[in-house]
């Protein structure tokens, strides 16, 4: 575990070395402030409309969960589909392309502690992204106001939210890790992830035009209906098993494929 750890200090030194780590962060914080400010100044318009209306059974409907918290962690993973063939392009291709993966071949250390080294990596870059989002409900809990008792922000579908996108995130991060491994292009890389990434998201569609069986099947396969569920404050123990069982296996085939090259 310490190597996979020394290995995982490595990546985020790159990272937070060059100008991924920054950029990225950067431009996610900004993107997700846009549509925090958006969605706000919806919520404000609505709620002047519906005074001018005099419409106080509309007013009490609106609240900044639904408005404005769900929207943008909706938002926040879509960006996903393009943050995270960024962020593990490098991650073996790099490797391989500068010749410096058959050293690390050689080096005491394991397949796995090299797989889960780098996941671990990207992981935490991961996690740290899925996070910054929670700035804009701590914004609306200090400033924000409540027609009742308590805080104005719902924290438990914010909570559960943001597990879900950050398992999401992860899933996506770990079939980034696994197509990087197949070669050493980076570009490649990044478009195949992104391709792959894309699929996800066109999952749900397919399965709207199915029916019976088929339509439970492919819907419980798409990552989206998963992540949908914890957005809106629920999370089944099934989506918690989804996302780890896929994350696994995905570890799981990334590991054969370096296994490989060490007794090629």
């Amino acid at each position: 575990m310490s190597n996979a750890i020394t290995i995982a200090k490595k990546e985020l030194g790159i990272y937070f070395t060059t100008i991924i780590g920054y950029v990225g962060f950067g431009a996610f914080a900004f993107l997700m402030g846009l549509v925090f400010v958006t969605t706000l100044n919806r919520y404000q318009q609505m709620t002047q409309y519906y005074l001018g209306q005099q419409q106080p059974q509309l007013l009490q409907q609106l609240n900044f969960n639904d408005q404005i918290i769900q929207p943008m962690l909706s938002t926040g993973y879509w960006m996903f589909l393009f943050f995270v063939p960024f962020l593990t392009m490098r991650l073996f291709a790099e490797e391989k392309s500068a010749r410096t993966f058959e050293l690390l071949m050689t080096a005491p250390v394991t397949s796995f502690e090299i797989v889960l080294g780098k996941f671990m990596g990207v992981g935490v870059m991961m996690l740290i992204m899925s996070l910054i989002p929670l700035a804009f409900p701590l914004i609306l809990h200090m400033y924000g106001t409540s027609s009742g008792p308590g805080s104005a922000v719902e924290w438990m579908p914010v909570y559960s939210g943001t597990l879900v996108v950050l398992l999401l995130g992860l899933t996506f991060c770990a079939i980034g890790l696994f197509i990087s491994s197949l070669t050493e292009n980076q570009i490649v890389a990044a478009v195949l992830t992104f391709a792959v990434l894309l699929l996800a998201f066109v999952i749900p569609l397919i399965a709207g035009r199915l029916d019976g069986d088929w339509r439970v099947i492919v819907e419980y396969i798409s990552p989206m209906s998963h992540v949908n569920r914890g957005v809106v404050g629920r999370i089944l123990l099934s989506d918690l098993v989804y996302f780890g069982s896929v994350i696994s296996f995905l570890l799981f085939l990334t590991l054969r494929v370096v296994e490989s090259h060490r007794w090629r």
